[in-house]
């Protein structure tokens, strides 16, 4: 069962606001609250272990600031910091699996994130794979003429790759602005938001809401 976009990130931004608000010291309610992750880890469809091992690159970062606890012999809150940084982004990792990234685009969009960010992002996430196509086939004709790689035929070749970018965004924008673009991408499938949305959002919110601040 697959929860309206909006749903999940209400949710998630909920959970990591009572995970970030958790003071050291509250050790009892830093697990629970792990747990809650950890068994929609187990329970999702998605790559467990992979998932697990993309969730420690925070680790090195977060060590930094942990180390300064360390250093003032307080194990236990470096331990606590970690683990805290740890299981946001393994959480983030289980929604972003989940929900495609232009379905969380399209939720902040409806929860009120500016248009402008979310149109913005949209295109990026499209034209970085045309780019990069378009990269391959300049590098493949170089190797074809015999080129050798050197650093100024590489930058040659990103100047002329910027170049040509900027004449396909002119000409896609103008074609946008010919078939009446006005600022709003077109959604070909609407988000429908169902009983059981309501349902998993009252639940979960009451749930975090209750752990948080009862214990």
């Amino acid at each position: 069962m697959k929860l309206d976009p909006r749903c999940a990130l209400v949710l998630l931004l909920a959970y990591l606001i009572a995970l970030s608000t958790i003071s050291p010291g509250h050790n009892l309610l830093l697990l629970i609250l792990c747990s809650l992750p950890m068994v929609g880890l187990l329970l999702a469809p998605v790559r467990k272990t992979e998932l697990l091992a993309q969730a420690a690159y925070v680790l090195p970062f977060s060590f930094a600031i942990a180390a300064v606890a360390l250093l003032r012999g307080h194990t236990a809150q470096a331990i606590f910091f970690l683990l805290r940084s740890y299981i946001s982004i393994l959480s983030v990792l289980i929604v972003t699996h989940l929900l495609s990234t232009l379905e969380l685009l399209r939720a902040m969009e409806a929860l009120g994130a500016p248009r402008f960010l979310i149109v913005v992002t949209e295109f990026l996430i499209r034209y970085l794979e045309v780019m990069r196509r378009e990269a391959d086939l300049m590098r493949l004709a170089a190797l074809c003429r015999g080129a050798a790689r050197s650093r100024l035929i590489a930058s040659a070749s990103l100047a002329m790759l910027f170049v040509r970018s900027l004449e396909r965004s002119t000409a896609i924008h103008n074609a946008m602005l010919a078939r009446g673009f006005n600022g709003r991408l077109p959604r070909i499938q609407p988000m429908l938001w169902q009983s059981r949305d309501t349902v998993a959002l009252l639940l979960g919110l009451v749930l975090i809401s209750g752990l948080r601040w009862s214990l």
